[in-house]
């Protein structure tokens, strides 16, 4: 009987023993997480179900914790990003101008016409700066969702012939010919008429920067029972297959798949994306560099929830 005795009492301390190592593994584990190994999971495998179900719980944890970590150093990076851009963007133009006054201010021998010339581009360069100004605080608005819709029934097609008539002089001066495929009929949707304009400036405005080089730009609206979709395209540089999943992105910018010299803020895309969104829609890219690049934006007709 004391045999017995002493032979359970054994067992006891064994099981205590080996569930305490048990433990100081899964402790070290979650020791060398605190300290910044986010690859380091919690190993199992003779544990009992119980605590088996645990451990996948907290390697559940851990993956969800490693994302958040993930999510904010990418969130860190863009908001350096974005620094960075806001001082270039605004210190290229404003530079240019401060430049152009003090030749004004200084260089006697200036004609009329010269002084005519720098003041055009003084005003080409406030307009530019005002432009991006306006771009910054649109997303920061649309980010805190500070931005009310007024929804009501438009017509769509006048509203993209008004957009278009708004870019003529740049079509222009840049000798684009624009194709343009829009029903004479009135189509109704219901939107918010300035977003729709801002959706269209922005790709409109992209196409004009990126794609020039093609000479053409075309826009076409398309409606079906309960949608209407408007594509809008160009046969410039077009925009890489890497690049695609990317450029909606919040100050991504692709002058590398198009052209180096090409300097923007990254936010004009974004801003369609979060505008169409907002509208239940959805907005899609596709691109053959040199054949064609279309922005297609697909719109309800009738929203019940905004």
């Amino acid at each position: 009987m004391m045999y017995l005795f002493l032979f359970i009492i054994f067992i006891l301390i064994a099981i205590i023993v080996f569930q305490n190592i048990k433990i100081n593994k899964i402790s070290g584990a979650l020791i060398e997480i605190t300290n910044g190994n986010f690859n380091e999971r919690i190993k199992f495998r003779d544990y009992n179900k119980s605590v088996k179900l645990l451990i996948i719980n907290l390697n559940r944890l851990i993956d969800k914790f490693q994302e958040v970590v993930s999510l904010n150093k990418q969130y860190e990076e863009d908001r350096k990003k974005m620094i960075s851009n806001i001082s270039h963007d605004l210190r290229t133009p404003l530079t240019s101008m401060l430049g152009y006054i003090e030749m004004l201010q200084t260089d006697t021998s200036l004609s009329l016409n010269e002084k005519k010339e720098y003041l055009e581009v003084i005003e080409n360069k406030g307009e530019t700066l005002r432009n991006l100004i306006d771009e910054f605080f649109k997303l920061s608005k649309i980010d805190s969702d500070d931005i009310k819709l007024e929804i009501k029934k438009i017509d769509i097609t006048e509203v993209i012939r008004q957009c278009l008539i708004s870019f003529l002089k740049d079509f222009e001066s840049k000798e684009i010919n624009p194709v343009i495929e829009i029903p004479e009929k009135e189509i109704y949707i219901d939107a918010d008429e300035k977003s729709i304009l801002r959706i269209l400036q922005n790709i409109i405005s992209n196409s004009l920067k990126y794609g020039n080089s093609g000479k053409v730009i075309g826009i076409s609206l398309k409606e079906n029972k309960d949608k209407i979709t408007i594509e809008i395209w160009d046969k410039g540089k077009g925009i890489k297959k890497e690049d695609l999943p990317y450029i909606f992105k919040r100050l991504y910018t692709v002058e590398q798949s198009r052209n180096s010299n090409l300097k923007g803020s990254g936010i004009g895309l974004t801003i369609v994306k979060k505008l169409v969104e907002k509208h239940n829609g959805s907005v899609e890219v596709e691109s053959k560099p040199y054949e064609k690049t279309t922005f297609k934006v697909t719109l309800l007709k009738k929203l019940s929830n905004v």
